[in-house]
């Protein structure tokens, strides 16, 4: 894959589009994505949804029945609140349940400082202590990301990258891409399009489901799967030929992206993280900070590859090529 393209895409994206939130910023970006696709002649379709209170802006090429789908949500996150990317620094977002419990305990801590200068006639340092913890803990949520390469422009970058290199190949209507919203709040773009998707009969028995989310920066190809790992090992084997690093992980019933959403499809994430302080975990460095703006195009280059040979030996009839 040549990664000129993908810092083309790249510059672009985080000059004109950095910030997806709005309906009217989603709208504006997914135009650019569609214009994108059609120039590589494909098909897409525009739906928007209401979903647990949350208006969904979903883009798909269009596919009858697909034998292999790549999902990637383009929405943006807030900033994370001072404190917890060290914590997942330090258990991993593969321990989200273990990371939780952890920043609990300060929280609690915290708490207690705060009634201890209520309770002893402290009223003005307590509110000045309020104040201070308010800035740190609970404002940056309400403030959007300025920076968003890694989660998630490196997953849409992606999606680009092999419908560009599929383009022309005979199994390219076989393959469809889906862009997601709100990921951020819950997954909730993809539990909207799952809705659909049931009642339209629309995917396959053995349809392949591969989200890919943060693909430029980590050290480690991980092959994320909840329990079932029949996709993620026939995948494998061309992440390894292109990616010798790549780790599989079972997060079981924990999620770590929009694949969770289909697990029951045995659908798999690929992202590209660091291993923990605490040995056994692996993180997502500098997501939802806005130190979130280096991108590796050829780390996401070769995973494209590897994709690109996995569709060939899945898609194409041998007795037909």
């Amino acid at each position: 894959m040549n990664p000129t393209l993908l810092q083309k895409w790249n510059k672009n994206f985080a000059e004109q589009f950095w910030r997806r939130l709005t309906g009217k910023e989603k709208e504006r970006f997914l135009g650019k994505i569609e214009e994108e696709l059609q120039a590589r002649n494909y098909e897409s379709q525009r739906i928007k949804i209401k979903h647990w209170g949350f208006a969904n802006r979903l883009l798909f090429t269009k596919c009858k029945k697909p034998e292999v789908v790549f999902m990637a949500h383009y929405d943006t996150p807030t900033i994370m609140p001072w404190g917890i990317s060290p914590v997942f620094t330090l258990f991993g977002h593969t321990r989200q349940v273990l990371a939780s419990i952890f920043l609990i305990i300060p929280i609690l801590v915290l708490g207690e400082i705060y009634l201890w200068l209520e309770l002893n006639g402290l009223a003005n340092w307590a509110a000045i202590y309020l104040g201070i913890m308010s800035v740190l803990f609970v404002l940056p949520i309400f403030f959007p990301n300025p920076n968003n390469v890694e989660d998630n422009t490196s997953g849409v970058i992606g999606l680009l990258a092999l419908a560009e290199q599929i383009k022309d190949r005979s199994f390219k209507d076989k393959v469809q891409f889906v862009f997601l919203d709100n990921e951020e709040w819950g997954l909730i773009g993809s539990n909207a399009l799952k809705r659909i998707w049931q009642k339209d009969n629309h995917l396959r028995v053995n349809t392949v489901i591969i989200n890919l989310d943060c693909i430029s920066r980590g050290e480690i190809p991980l092959l994320v799967y909840h329990y079932n790992n029949s996709i993620a090992q026939e995948i494998l084997p061309f992440l390894e030929q292109h990616l010798p690093q790549t780790k599989m992980f079972d997060m079981k019933n924990v999620p770590l992206s929009d694949n969770y959403t289909f697990r029951e499809k045995w659908a798999v994430d690929i992202s590209y993280v660091d291993p923990t302080i605490i040995p056994g975990g692996f993180y997502i460095r500098k997501i939802h900070t806005p130190s979130d703006k280096d991108f590796f195009p050829e780390k996401t280059g070769r995973l494209i590859d590897a994709l690109t040979d996995f569709l060939e030996d899945k898609l194409v009839d041998p007795t037909t090529s």
